[in-house]
């Protein structure tokens, strides 16, 4: 398959060079970037490796790789993606700073981390009962423009995307956890001043710390429990620390979304082209599809629970609703801290709140996006995701030797994201994905 790409790629070079001489290389309305074909690296972090799609998977089938290879086929080799991993480039507390100094040109970054960056953003910390990764991802996109786009704008940094998380359940290595009284004295992982005003409302000690870092915290006993997601205790194989253990649906303790963050000056250091290509394909690859497929791979995550040899506690509705009542507590505590700390008044966080639990409320998932048949090896696997509109053959319309990479990707037809209009403004043609066109159909 990459040697058709590669022979793909440089037969669209040729086209794209014949096009560029009637529709010009540089930007809509002469407000543009670099005009030639020269090569700018672009130095991208996120805090943990790269991971395989499912267990079986090697590492390299992660969509991290494709969305690095999508980049540079569409832009011709122009942008060239360097991946740092593992954080090798910046601490994750430091994403930020890192993408403000210029050590970052794109950063995972956790708003909870580094709370004094965009403090609005984090009504997404909230306990909010996120149903699925996609929701989240989209109730802030969705959001965005009306909300969190002030607080970027006014330190100089580009959004671009986030990927979606679902609600915190608990992993709980040793104890049971059947009730809300159980949590008593137990130790547990937190991840920011909302959660750690929830965890000690259920008269449990918080312990701010990195999830990365929780395995060993697990192992020694630091931490009791640790609150995340199903893919923690699975793909980073909290279970070994254990019995190995027990996952506790106890109706979410915390929520997060990472985000992908750059420069503002980003718009203006590549061609428009180019700029386009870099926000459709990070947003495409790290955002919904990251979101979509999170939740089809939870899905298989839930089925390894008891093969690994967890238990599954689900709370009943009962038990659910006295964390509810606690968390309506956080919720107005949370719009007392922003206005004390940050002097948003009470009127805009409220209005933020109510937006987000009113687009969780009309949550609808968006077009699909196709899974990787590599990163998911065993026929049982793609038997379990066929409920989730598995296709191979789409997965080959995207990255095969005349794919198109996503960039034709529509999330709804009665919605765009930001950058979509920022393009429409550039008054412009993209010439690789119109000649793929041309070539292929709409």
């Amino acid at each position: 398959m990459r040697r058709g790409i590669q022979t793909a790629l440089a037969i669209l070079m040729v086209i794209s060079a014949m096009s560029l001489a009637f529709i010009g290389c540089g930007g809509g309305d002469g407000d543009g970037g670099p005009v030639g074909n020269e090569t700018i690296k672009l130095k991208f972090s996120q805090p943990h490796p790269a991971l395989p799609g499912y267990f079986g998977s090697p590492a390299s089938e992660g969509s991290i790789y494709y969305w690095e290879e999508a980049v540079e086929t569409v832009t011709e080799g122009r942008v060239d993606i360097e991946l740092y991993t593992s954080e090798t480039l910046n601490k994750q507390e430091l994403a930020y700073d890192a993408v403000n100094s210029g050590i970052a040109d794109i950063a995972w970054c956790i708003t909870s981390y580094s709370p004094e960056w965009t403090p609005l953003s984090l009504v997404m910390y909230l306990p909010l009962e996120m149903e699925s990764c996609e929701m989240n991802y989209q109730v802030y996109h969705y959001l965005y423009e009306d909300y969190f786009r002030e607080e970027y704008e006014a330190r100089d940094m580009l959004w671009i995307t986030p990927l979606g998380r679902e609600q915190y359940i608990m992993f709980s290595p040793y104890k049971r956890v059947d009730t809300l009284e159980d949590f008593e004295g137990l130790t547990i992982m937190t991840s920011g001043k909302s959660m750690e005003q929830l965890i000690s409302k259920l008269g449990a000690l918080s312990i701010t710390l990195a999830w990365q870092d929780c395995y060993e915290a697990l192992e020694k006993g630091t931490l009791d429990c640790s609150a995340l997601d199903i893919t923690l205790p699975i793909v980073f194989r909290w279970f070994e620390t254990g019995d190995p253990g027990y996952i506790i649906d106890c109706g979410g303790i915390g929520n997060a979304i990472p985000h992908y963050v750059a420069q503002t000056d980003l718009l203006t250091k590549l061609r428009p082209e180019d700029v386009y290509a870099v926000l459709k394909l990070t947003d495409v690859w790290l955002g919904v599809r990251g979101s979509q497929w999170s939740d089809a791979g939870n899905i298989l995550y839930w089925d390894e629970v008891p093969k690994v040899g967890m238990e599954i506690i689900v709370w009943p509705e009962s038990e659910k609703e006295k964390i509810r009542e606690l968390k309506r507590e956080v919720h107005d505590w949370w719009m007392g801290w922003m206005e004390a700390d940050y002097g948003i008044d009470r009127a805009t966080s409220e209005a933020a709140l109510e937006a987000v639990l009113d687009a969780m409320a009309n949550y609808e998932p968006g077009n699909k996006t196709p899974g990787n048949p590599i990163a998911y090896p065993e026929q049982w696997m793609h038997d379990r995701l066929a409920e989730f509109g598995w296709s191979c053959d789409e997965w080959d319309e995207w990255v095969g030797p005349d794919g198109h990479w996503g960039m034709d990707y529509v999330y709804k037809n009665d919605w765009e994201p930001w950058y979509e209009k920022w393009w429409d403004e550039q008054n412009m043609e993209h010439p690789w994905f119109e000649n793929w066109q041309a070539q292929h159909g709409s």
